[in-house]
């Protein structure tokens, strides 16, 4: 079942974390803020918005996703990227959640810098959070509030000598990807801000999730071995059942999935209202043509409202590889019903296939956002 694939989360066992990782944390979900202004760079922020959005998944513990990712402007009034993307920020530096992790891309970053009401949140909210990430001339507001100083950093190479003026204070390095400060990850121009970004992932979940993430994206991630040797293998943000889940996925990535099976039911023994147990052991089961029992376990998971669309399409499977197509329909329109808009699935799960052509799944998949065509 390739949708099974789609949703799973890369948890898996977690290591011993290097040092300077950070400690498990009582919520789980990290905030994670764009910052936009007029005249952004494009990749500058969608680089690092697809990495934190990707690896939100990929890290989570259960149901509950590793990152919040959203996004902070001055107002909510539409925003030009370079002269022809119009973008819609989700807060202001009003109303925005305080944020964990700050990402400043690069462009026409004077917009915050002479900005005296952006510096001021820009400024207590890097102060405050785990991890500013800059992108090009991002760097200019962290060098602004003074917080670059003594440090080495690096930013778009065309913005070397203005950094080293706004910046006296810092160590402003060239031909630098990405530069980690701890608190503060300085990276140069435009794609870089992929490569950092990756690099906190990897700091922050592990670095199975960071490689995880960057092969969603297709995107050549090949950190340096100094810094590669630093990262935890694996995700050190959860407690014990976090870890318990990560190990059962690692049987399921393995392909054992009579080991998985075993695994995900001791874990329901000990908490039998884990919807992402339930919605796993589903997985397991079905891969072995225990194709009733995943039905029961998706059902079980489609108690949990988070869970119940993507658990009823599992059902829908299930049923439709039995030939049990009324039932199949049954539970795609729950499934719908319940928020599950993945029309592309619906049109080319293989499991779906009996019953594309029965009476009702047009109008489910029309539903659904999508059409016949």
């Amino acid at each position: 079942m390739h949708m099974f694939k789609l949703a799973a989360a890369a948890l898996l066992l977690t290591l011993p974390a290097a040092a300077g990782t950070s400690a498990p944390r009582a919520t789980y979900t990290r905030n994670v803020a764009i910052v936009l202004y007029d005249g952004v760079e494009i990749l500058d922020f969608a680089g690092p918005s697809e990495v934190f959005k990707a690896a939100s998944g990929f890290g989570r513990s259960g149901i509950t996703p590793a990152f919040r990712v959203y996004t902070v402007a001055a107002s909510r009034e539409p925003l030009l990227s370079q002269g022809f993307v119009k973008i819609l920020p989700e807060f202001t530096f009003d109303d925005a959640p305080a944020p964990d992790l700050i990402v400043f891309p690069g462009g026409s970053s004077d917009r915050l810098t002479e900005n005296e009401k952006a510096m001021a949140w820009a400024t207590k909210a890097m102060n405050a959070a785990e991890v500013t990430l800059t992108v090009c001339t991002g760097a200019f507001v962290p060098a602004k509030a003074g917080l670059l100083d003594g440090l080495d950093v690096t930013t778009y190479y065309g913005a070397i000598e203005g950094l080293k003026k706004e910046a006296p204070k810092a160590r402003v390095q060239d031909g630098r990807r990405f530069i980690d400060n701890g608190k503060i990850v300085t990276t140069a121009g435009v794609s870089a801000g992929i490569d950092g970004s990756l690099h906190v992932v990897a700091r922050l979940l592990g670095r199975v999730v960071a490689d995880r993430t960057a092969r969603y994206m297709e995107y050549r991630w090949t950190p340096d071995s100094y810094l590669a040797e630093t990262y935890p293998l694996l995700n050190p943000s959860l407690d014990a059942q976090g870890r318990s889940m990560q190990q059962a996925q690692l049987l399921e990535e393995a392909k054992d999935l009579q080991g998985a099976e075993e695994a995900w039911r001791a874990i329901l023994a000990k908490d039998s209202k884990n919807a992402f147990a339930w919605y796993r052991l589903g997985f397991a089961l079905h891969g072995m043509g225990k194709l009733d029992e995943a039905v029961q376990a998706a059902t079980k998971a489609a108690e949990s409202p988070e869970m119940r669309g993507r658990a009823l399409f599992n059902v829908a499977c299930a049923r439709a590889v039995q030939g049990r197509k009324t039932e199949a329909l049954e539970a795609l329109r729950g499934a719908v019903d319940a928020g599950f808009k993945e029309s592309w699935w619906l049109k080319n799960e293989p499991d779906l296939a009996s019953i594309r052509s029965e009476p009702g799944f047009a109008a489910i998949l029309a539903k659904a956002g999508g059409d016949q065509g």
